[in-house]
């Protein structure tokens, strides 16, 4: 008969990217710091010391729209070096396409991907 298990265990960098590409997917409407923060701490628990940054990237093609179109930048970082990194619109919703142009052209051990492009950094030799 088959346990069930409370917690689930991430015993890899792997299993650690796999957990925040769905995590990010499923809150794809809206990821602030905080949350990614606070889910990254949930997958590598006491590992290290965890901070996070945030950046914007002004973007002034929507002025012209009144919209703005700016990308916010939200950087976990491990230890003082960068662990993830996820583009956000200005509004907190997922940015794929920022990402994937942010990313696309670091070393497969520094981002997770799919076919079409890059999701988001995640540096996995600091696990």
């Amino acid at each position: 008969m088959k346990h069930l298990q409370l917690f689930e265990t991430y015993s890899d960098a792997e299993d650690v990217a796999t957990e925040l590409d769905n995590w990010i997917d499923a809150n794809s409407d809206y990821i602030s710091a905080y949350s990614l923060e606070d889910k990254v701490r949930e997958l590598i628990g006491d590992e290290g010391e965890i901070s996070v940054e945030e950046e914007t990237i002004e973007d002034k093609g929507g002025m012209q729209y009144g919209e703005n179109w700016n990308t916010n930048v939200i950087t976990i970082k491990l230890n003082g070096k960068d662990l993830v990194k996820v583009c956000t619109k200005s509004d907190g919703r997922y940015a794929y396409g920022a990402c994937s142009n942010m990313f696309r052209d670091l070393p497969q051990d520094k981002k997770v991907g799919d076919y079409a492009g890059v999701r988001f950094y995640f540096d996995r030799t600091l696990l």
